[in-house]
C-alpha cells in the first residue's frame, strides 16, 4: 500500500498533539524533534525512535543490540495510537538533554 509522505507526517505529530514535537525533511525522511531534541525519524510508515533504554514498551518493538550500527527502535504505524507512544518520545527527548 503506498503511503502519502505527508499525511503520514501529519498522522503521527497529530498523535503526538500533547507534546512540544516539530518534524523536519532531511535526508529523504523528516527528522522528529521533541523539546528541541532531535528522538528520531519518520519514513515510509514507521517512526525510528532513538534507543534511551526505555523499558516499558511491548516485547515486540525489536531493540538493536550493542553492536548495531543504527540504535533506534522502529515503531510500525499500527502503534500509531499506543497509549505508551507519546510518553515514550517525550522521555526520550527528556533523556538525550541529559546526555
Amino acid at each position: 500500500m503506498p503511503y502519502n509522505e505527508n499525511d503520514l507526517v501529519n498522522d503521527w505529530l497529530a498523535r503526538l498533539g500533547g507534546l512540544n514535537v516539530a518534524a523536519k525533511k532531511m535526508f529523504g525522511c523528516y527528522c522528529l524533534y521533541c523539546d528541541g531534541q532531535a528522538v528520531g525519524w519518520i519514513h515510509d510508515s514507521v517512526l525510528s525512535l532513538r534507543e534511551v533504554g526505555l523499558d516499558y514498551l511491548p516485547a515486540e518493538i525489536k531493540r538493536p543490540g550493542k553492536e548495531d550500527k543504527i540504535q533506534e527502535l522502529v515503531i510500525p504505524f499500527d502503534y500509531i495510537d499506543a497509549d505508551w507512544l507519546a510518553r515514550a518520545v517525550q522521555d526520550t527527548a527528556d533523556r538525550r538533554k541529559h546526555t
